[in-house]
């Protein structure tokens, strides 16, 4: 019995000593990173609205476009000072609808999120209706 217990005691004490911590991913930052976003479309006379978003502790920006004449579009942040778990985001709302009784034209458009020139996230859809909102969001761990 006392080896028993002895035993166990022994296993715990050298599980918990080769179990190593891992780190903290937040010790990692801040860190600066060169942030891309851009959308670009099959038709680019599509009145259209754009929203890019960096948010995190200490950082809010956000940056819109209302246009029919904005796309492509494409916007850089060189040099951002990154928080842990800061997020990026697009955000993308059709507004194209024609008159009463004219046909809405499918488009497809492409949003997508670069990292220091690296490709974090994409997404690529057709725009069926007017009023039609895409979002593409990443965020830092």
């Amino acid at each position: 019995m006392i080896k028993k217990r002895l035993l166990a005691i022994i296993t715990l004490v050298c599980l918990t000593i080769s179990c190593s911590s891992d780190d903290d991913p937040r010790d990692n930052y801040p860190q600066n990173k060169d942030i891309t976003f851009s959308i670009t479309s099959s038709d680019d006379n599509r009145l259209s609205e754009i929203e890019y978003t960096i948010e995190g502790d200490g950082v809010n920006i956000l940056e819109a476009s209302y246009s029919e004449s904005h796309l492509p579009n494409a916007k850089s942040y060189l040099s951002q000072s990154i928080p842990y778990s800061t997020s990026l985001g697009i955000h993308y709302k059709d507004n194209s609808g024609g008159g009463v009784g004219i046909p809405f034209n499918p488009y497809v458009i492409k949003l997508e999120i670069k990292v220091d020139s690296k490709v974090v996230a994409e997404k690529e859809t057709t725009i069926n209706e007017s009023g039609t909102v895409e979002f593409l969001n990443f965020i830092f761990y």
